[in-house]
């Protein structure tokens, strides 16, 4: 008879040897923001039933670009994310997550729900110049951005991102629907980093998103950018912990 009982199992599959543990970090991270207007339309025929545009009837979009290459998760992660409201409050849709790490994948899709795909992420430096390239399948460019860093800035003039809502969806295996239907607001805390004379690493800069791939195999490109607002790098770390369930769909 089988010895392996739940009390032995990891948090994660495979069980024996689990791919990863929330909390998750990231650590020394440069995370390049990018707000800017879209198409209302647009934005509303991919939002989740109940989610309305921001309150004030703008139709924005946050691009993140997400760069660690240290322990104790490596990665690189290209975000698309929609501004809405739910239930009166303002979230981030969780809507487009290309990343180039399994954990990172794994745990956004199993454990907030994020449906993230694996990538190939491309990252240039040139000076003081940023240029990043998301492809999928490799040669098809569905997001690249662009950023000069400019100037340093207080902490009070930093960019603010709304919590994440994430429309998780675990299907059936007997093919009856989802055994999990749910809107999770993840909870993804972030630290500045500190130069030498104690400033937080924040700068403001000039900066452009584009999405050279017109393909419907993911649309993308119908989120592309109308008017650019503003552009922001921040240095620091990341902690992801465990999420809210906003609304359960089989309950």
């Amino acid at each position: 008879m089988g010895k392996f009982t739940v009390n032995r199992f990891g948090q994660s599959g495979p069980a024996h040897s689990p791919l990863y543990q929330v909390p998750l970090q990231v650590k020394n991270t440069t995370n390049i923001i990018y707000r800017y207007q879209a198409d209302p339309s647009e934005i509303e025929d991919i939002l989740p039933e109940g989610c309305e545009l921001r309150s004030d009837g703008s139709a924005v979009v946050q691009v993140l670009v997400q760069i660690c290459d240290h322990l104790p998760m490596p990665y690189i992660g290209t975000y698309v994310f929609p501004e809405c409201t739910f239930d009166g409050k303002d979230y981030c849709f969780e809507y487009f997550l290309m990343v180039n790490s399994d954990v990172a994948m794994a745990s956004g899709r199993e454990y907030w729900g994020d449906s993230k795909k694996i990538c190939y992420a491309e990252v240039s430096f040139e000076s003081n110049e940023i240029y990043s390239k998301c492809q999928r399948p490799k040669g098809l460019s569905l997001v690249e951005t662009h950023f000069r860093t400019e100037v340093q800035i207080p902490a009070e003039e930093a960019p603010e991102m709304p919590p994440g809502l994430c429309l998780k969806m675990i299907p059936n295996v007997e093919g009856k629907g989802f055994d999990v239907h749910q809107y999770v607001e993840d909870d993804a805390q972030f630290v500045p980093s500190t130069d030498a004379a104690g400033r937080y690493e924040i700068y403001k800069g000039t900066g452009s998103v584009w999405m050279p791939a017109e393909t419907d195999v993911w649309p993308i490109h119908k989120l592309k950018p109308i008017k650019m607002l503003d552009c922001y790098l921040v240095k620091g770390d990341m902690d992801f912990n465990p999420g809210t369930i906003l609304k359960d769909f089989n309950k």
